[in-house]
């Protein structure tokens, strides 16, 4: 078991660092989705796409920990924000891909950084 509990910080770790990267991606594709977008806004909104599918792998094998003391995150509301930016994804509508992100995709990523930190803080201690 206490294996299982080390990887599953390594793998928290990696989740903070991507995270890191990811949510600057995400503010920054905004704009572009909203009316500026660019030649390759498409590309990098699949590129960001990914690394949101990556986050949330991180998420469903470190959910025991995440929520070993209290339910943080939860498998539900993870897949309602998914399904809200699916259908501005499955719509090619732009406007709602971009309000997804932002009030859905980055609240979450922000919650999922802030709770990975202090778990893997209070690991490594």
């Amino acid at each position: 078991m206490e294996d299982i509990k080390v990887q599953q910080i390594e793998i928290l770790e990696t989740g903070i660092e991507y995270v890191k990267k990811l949510v600057p991606a995400v503010k920054e594709i905004l704009p572009e989705l909203r009316g500026e977008e660019k030649e390759d806004t498409q590309e990098y909104l699949n590129q960001i796409i990914e690394g949101i599918n990556f986050v949330i792998e991180i998420v469903n094998a470190t959910m025991s920990l995440i929520n070993e003391k209290e339910e943080i995150l939860n498998k539900d509301g993870i897949e309602e924000k998914v399904q809200l930016l699916n259908a501005g994804l499955q719509a090619r509508d732009n406007i709602k891909t971009a309000m997804a992100l932002e009030e859905g995709m980055l609240p979450f990523l922000d919650i999922f950084y802030q709770v990975a930190s202090v778990i893997v803080e209070r690991e490594n201690a």
